[in-house]
């Protein structure tokens, strides 16, 4: 048996030989120490033996609320500063979409430092995805989140995933079907359509409800897109979503952040003259606007640029509430779900209040979507009304193709729009440049959004009018072919 000593360095040549080093140790071992649980007692013996100085953050399960004096210093908190400084204030006790300011607030003053859940009355599952996404092991200068066990609202989130996330670890489960659908880490876009099909329908488990079911998904596909193709985020994407049974409305909240550049570094280098955090966050919002090119355009290859204003006009429609906070600026859109498209949005004070990533949270009342395919036409046509008006070119066909046309399956590349850029590219446009006849097969695809439809369709459309070519769509739903449509009107652009 080996010694204390030769065990010890036993472990040393291990961690060495794996590569890992001194910092992520210390990183590591500081979130093990402070959460508190069964690992704790290990990861403080392991630091005692390998390092001379006091881990930084001691557990706060022996330290409890009862007596402040004795709760562990944040990390980076000025030495010597009183127990009610900013430096050392607690987080606040309701965490709530209406109203979001209490913890954006805290977050600014204290990106590194404990989280103490031990007091929390109420923790809205946008507030765990915001404090899990900054508490990442491996982020640099994260939060530490604790006493999971003092509060309810502490036990729900490690019930949806907090500490697996926050380790790296992939759940063991994916949520509770009609409730929840627990953290989880994504970063590749073949990741985004199971994720979002698992995540619709761990929340909405009730075919009545699919049109509500359809919505989530979309919302998730689009919020994961952007983050992954503009977030420049290592770790990648951070989503989870709730069912909540309040007694003035049942509703579906769905949560997505990052720790990436923010939405004005992705969009400044097409867009220098955007003057502020808050004027990119407002113009997020436009039709046609994005990083990936320059305003007055309708597209680049992968993106038109109607994400955001697609989630923003679902929120108007269905009664919902939307948060998007950044770098610098945070807005909330809050809708009337008894009042039509009547709807108020507003930038958060204090000036300047944003998230270190972003943060994009999106709640729908359940009963507020009567139909799918109605609530994407009406977004489509909001759309088309404020592109500048175009000529009309038809190129897409929707009745029966001639039997000698290539057929598409577009299914298996679903809302990958790398892919769908890829696949138009290499098999689509090489077929309309030399004029045979090509069918899309829309089958089995529940939705299709405007970013997947635009990487499609885009450029394939251009040639066709180019070269006098048409391609014929089969088995579209409604919302797809409405979708196809708008696509036309911008790329064939007079």
């Amino acid at each position: 048996m080996l010694d204390k000593g030769a065990e010890f360095a036993e472990i040393d040549k291990i961690l060495g030989d794996a590569g890992v080093t001194e910092t992520f140790l210390r990183r590591r071992l500081g979130h093990l120490i402070a959460a508190g649980d069964s690992d704790s007692a290990a990861a403080q013996r392991l630091w005692t033996a390998k390092f001379d100085d006091s881990p930084p953050v001691q557990s706060t399960r022996d330290a409890e609320v009862r007596d402040p004096a004795t709760r562990p210093p944040l990390q980076g908190a000025r030495e010597g500063a009183a127990p009610d400084s900013p430096a050392n204030e607690s987080p606040p006790a309701v965490i709530r979409l209406d109203d979001p300011t209490p913890l954006l607030g805290w977050v600014a003053r204290n990106r590194s430092g404990v989280f103490s859940l031990a007091t929390l009355r109420r923790f809205e599952v946008w507030g765990v995805v915001a404090a899990a996404t900054l508490a990442r092991s491996e982020s640099s200068g994260p939060l530490t989140l604790a006493d999971y066990e003092q509060s309810a609202a502490g036990r729900f989130a490690h019930a949806i995933g907090s500490k697996d996330l926050i380790r790296g670890v992939v759940p063991a489960s994916h949520g509770e079907p009609g409730r929840t659908a627990k953290l989880r880490r994504l970063t590749a876009f073949g990741e985004i359509e199971d994720a979002a099909s698992e995540i619709s329908h761990l929340l909405v488990q009730d075919e009545k409800e699919r049109a509500t079911r359809l919505t989530v998904k979309y919302v998730v596909v689009e919020l994961l897109r952007n983050v992954i193709q503009h977030s420049h985020d290592e770790l990648g994407g951070v989503v989870a979503a709730q069912r909540m049974d309040d007694e003035d409305q049942r509703s579906l909240q769905v949560a997505v952040a990052d720790a990436g550049v923010g939405i004005f570094e992705a969009m400044i280098e097409k867009h220098p003259n955007l003057g502020n955090h808050g004027e990119a966050l407002e113009k997020a919002l436009w039709p046609h606007f994005s990083g990936t090119f320059e305003e007055g355009l309708s597209g680049s290859h992968q993106n038109a640029g109607l994400g955001l204003f697609f989630i923003s006009e679902m929120a108007k429609l269905t009664g919902g509430r939307l948060l998007l906070a950044t770098h610098g600026a945070s807005l909330l859109l809050t809708a009337d779900p008894d009042a039509g498209d009547n709807h108020e949005m507003r930038f958060l004070k204090p000036d300047g209040l944003g998230y270190p990533g972003t943060l994009i949270a999106f709640e729908l009342p359940i009963d507020s979507v009567g139909d799918y395919d109605d609530l994407i036409h009406t977004i489509q046509k909001r759309a088309r009304e404020r592109t500048p008006m175009r000529a009309r070119h038809h190129w897409i066909r929707y009745d029966r193709s001639p039997g000698h046309a290539r057929s598409f399956v577009v299914r298996y590349t679903s809302e990958n729009t790398e892919q769908a850029e890829k696949f138009a590219r290499e098999q689509l446009e090489p077929l309309i440049l030399r004029k045979e006849v090509v069918v899309l097969d829309f089958l089995g695809m529940e939705i299709a959004t405007q970013s997947y439809l635009h990487a499609l369709l885009y450029d394939a459309l251009r040639l066709a009018w180019a070269k006098q070519s048409f391609i014929y769509v089969v088995n579209a739903s409604p919302s797809v072919r409405s979708g196809i449509e708008l696509v036309e009107a911008y790329a064939l652009g007079g």
